[in-house]
């Protein structure tokens, strides 16, 4: 006689295939605009990666590299689906037992694999599922949710067995990402001290419990070692060096971000609270938003308050550690989304009980109310699927491809900013194109960053002093190599123009790196050869979505058009700066899209095609009011079509934006001298002079027209 399957058990198996299937068909090639070409490689390799190391999902992404399919990094994005996917099934599991009846068991069984499809096609649910950095906070909310899975079985049967188990996951947990496991205990505790409180324990056989408990949860916490092992067994990619104890919680507790990462004042506090009230909102959509706080007080009046207090004090704690804990700046925001995972869970569950109640009112009509619920998970899918997908996103890879293109070998490359640093970790030691040697600019501030590099590149001379700062290792390093090796840095090069200024002027375009040469015209021309042997694949193509680290990525495209443009003006050939400025604005993404106008403005403005000119300032002003160099700018194309009170007007506006901002006071103080306001004007550049004390052509703005106002 054949065995028919548990209802469970193939529902649990539809979901997963379900889900699997669409984050499958959506997965990433290679790896995203993150730090998942550091995820891969350090899976691929065994590696260790940024604070706090990751040692699980490094562990865990090896395993995966073995599948015979696609790219080394389209194997590690395989983690992250089944990660995901795993999540889901493990929702409908939670909300099945959760409400699980005598009677009607299919209406729950429905509701829970609906709410489940609403919380994997939620859009940062399904986006982390795509990509091996994802995957972290994939395997997070996995293992979060097998904990709560165990509690759950532990509280309906009261075997310790599954309280233990839930132990040893949520200690194995924390080798993955200690932090966003660490703002769930509360919630996980708050429910183990009521299960204790149903089961009526006195304290001393409490305290017994969670002493074992602990004993379960510390195997996971030496995963750790991995760290140590590795480094001390010549891993080729190994942030912070965690050779000894010391250096090894300097890894665990990421002492390189806590600094950078307190929320300091609270505009900062309002400003991350909204964004979580904004994920609240639309996440899960204002529906769902809706259904679960419904399904909340749901859970409190069917007196499944123990479930309430777990999800409800999680939700809380997530939603206040990421109001209060972080220092974001507006355009780096978007890196708190990731962990409102867990929130989203908890309002799945909430959400399914709503249903659940609204099934059991509605009577007769209750197959209604289940099937209008399963509208939400597919009006998410359809509306989330172009942001999520990812099927066809090189963007990163070609970038990282287009920067070997840039650099000739044998070469070294000065690299600033994730996304110029971390594709070169995959190609160096994974794919094993990176013939040049790759210099992290950020590891030279630290001891270990010297040695990794001098173990990686072995042909470079780099010995500073000990006392030596981050200026004088750049010039060591600068003065013991130039004659043996062509050097490059990032279009994004920050750093340089703050501790290597000297640097500056030698520095000529050279595709979409900028290399140090005394010849800078005469590199011209091996520029643009470069650009055009870039892969621009999908830059233009609008109907691919980009998210806030993609745009960031593809604006690097317009900042190398951008100086070859600019390197063009400098030696006066005009028509060629305005063609490559041109290119700069149709490649620009919102990051930069406001500063390339600008730029832009400038060679019009150079070319006297005034009108033109007043349209990308304008363009530029609106789409970026902070720009304030636009407001100067145009307000100096007044000046020169002596539209003063236009020229007046713009440098009010620029002012309210940027009261310090030093050359808008002497245009506006030009405007006021041809107005015939000398003394209005003698006061506008005084007050340019004191925020600029070295600008020579405001001080002789300024006598002039003091001279000509009798010396007053």
């Amino acid at each position: 006689m054949a065995v028919m399957p548990d209802k469970k058990a193939v529902i649990a198996a539809f979901v997963f295939t379900a889900v699997f299937f669409m984050y499958l068909h959506t997965l990433n090639p290679v790896f995203h605009a993150n730090d998942s070409p550091e995820t891969a490689a350090c899976a691929v390799t065994l590696g260790i990666q940024h604070p706090p190391g990751y040692p699980l999902f490094s562990l865990a992404g090896k395993i995966f590299t073995f599948i015979p399919a696609g790219s080394p990094g389209f194997r590690v994005n395989l983690l992250a689906a089944f990660c995901g996917a795993s999540g889901a099934v493990l929702i409908f599991l939670i909300i099945a037992g959760i409400f699980r009846r005598k009677e009607k068991m299919l209406s729950v069984y429905a509701v829970s694999a609906a709410a489940a499809f609403v919380f994997a096609m939620t859009y940062t649910v399904w986006s982390e599922s795509l990509s091996s950095k994802g995957g972290i906070y994939t395997l997070n909310a996995m293992l979060f949710l097998l904990v709560v899975y165990f509690l759950f079985k532990w509280d309906k049967t009261a075997e310790n067995r599954y309280f233990y188990a839930a132990s040893l996951i949520y200690g194995i947990s924390l080798g993955n990402h200690w932090e966003s496991m660490a703002v769930v205990l509360p919630g996980i505790f708050v429910y183990v001290l009521l299960v204790f409180k149903k089961m009526k324990l006195n304290i001393t056989q409490i305290i017994k419990k969670l002493g074992t408990a602990f004993v379960f949860v510390v195997p996971g916490i030496f995963l750790y070692m991995y760290l140590i092992i590795r480094s001390n067994s010549g891993a080729l990619l190994n942030w912070g060096n965690p050779a000894d104890l010391k250096q090894l919680l300097w890894v665990i507790f990421r002492a390189q971000y806590t600094d950078m990462e307190k929320a300091r004042d609270l505009a900062v506090i309002i400003k991350q609270s909204a964004r979580v009230v904004s994920h609240l909102i639309n996440e899960m959509t204002p529906a769902g938003l809706l259904l679960a706080i419904t399904g909340a007080v749901v859970l409190y009046i069917s007196k499944r308050r123990k479930e309430l207090a777990l999800f409800g004090v999680i939700l809380i704690s997530v939603c206040g550690a990421l109001a209060l804990y972080f220092n974001l700046k507006d355009e780096m925001i978007w890196i708190m989304d990731v962990f409102m995972i867990p929130v989203y869970a908890s309002m799945a569950v909430f959400a399914a009980g709503a249903v659940l109640w609204l099934a059991d009112k509605a009577g007769r009509k209750a197959v209604l109310v289940i099937c209008i619920f399963f509208i939400l998970p597919f009006a998410m899918a359809s509306s989330t699927y172009r942001k999520a997908d990812q099927s066809r996103y090189y963007y990163n890879y070609d970038f990282g491809m287009n920067i070997i293109k840039s650099v000739d070998t044998p070469g070294i490359a000065l690299l600033e900013g994730d996304f110029n640093v971390m594709p070169q970790m995959y190609f160096k030691y994974v794919a094993h194109k990176t013939e040049f040697c790759p210099v992290t600019t950020l590891f030279l501030y630290v001891p270990w960053g010297i040695d990794n590099l001098k173990r990686e590149c072995p042909g470079v001379l780099l010995n500073p002093g000990k006392d030596f700062n981050y200026s004088q290792k750049i010039d060591n390093l600068m003065a013991n190599n130039y004659r043996t090796s062509d050097i490059y840095v990032s279009v994004f090069r920050k750093a340089f123009e703050e501790f290597y200024p000297a640097g500056n002027n030698m520095l000529a375009p050279n595709g979409l790196m900028m290399k140090f040469t005394p010849d800078r015209k005469g590199n011209l021309k091996k520029a643009e050869a470069n650009l055009k042997k870039l892969s621009y694949r999908n830059v233009y193509y609008d109907r691919l979505y980009m998210n806030n680290t993609t745009e960031f990525c593809v604006s690097n495209y317009s900042s190398a058009y951008t100086e070859l443009g600019n390197a063009f003006r400098d030696y006066n050939m005009d028509e060629k700066a305005a063609y490559y400025l041109e290119q700069a604005v149709q490649l620009a993404t919102s990051p930069t899209k406001a500063e390339t106008l600008t730029h832009l403005g400038v060679q019009y403005s150079k070319m006297l095609r005034y009108h033109d000119s007043i349209k990308v300032y304008l363009e530029a002003i609106l789409i970026k009011p902070s720009v304030i160099e636009a407001y100067s700018n145009l307000a100096g194309v007044y000046n020169n079509i002596k539209e003063y009170d236009k020229a007046i007007d713009i440098c009010e506006k620029g002012i309210r934006q940027n009261p310090s901002f030093a050359e808008v006071y002497n245009n506006m103080g030009i405007a006021y001298y041809y107005k015939g306001n000398k003394q209005k004007a003698v006061e506008l550049l005084s007050k340019s002079l004191s925020l600029n004390p070295q600008s020579a052509m405001t001080r002789q703005n300024l006598e002039i027209i003091k001279k000509e106002a009798g010396g007053r």
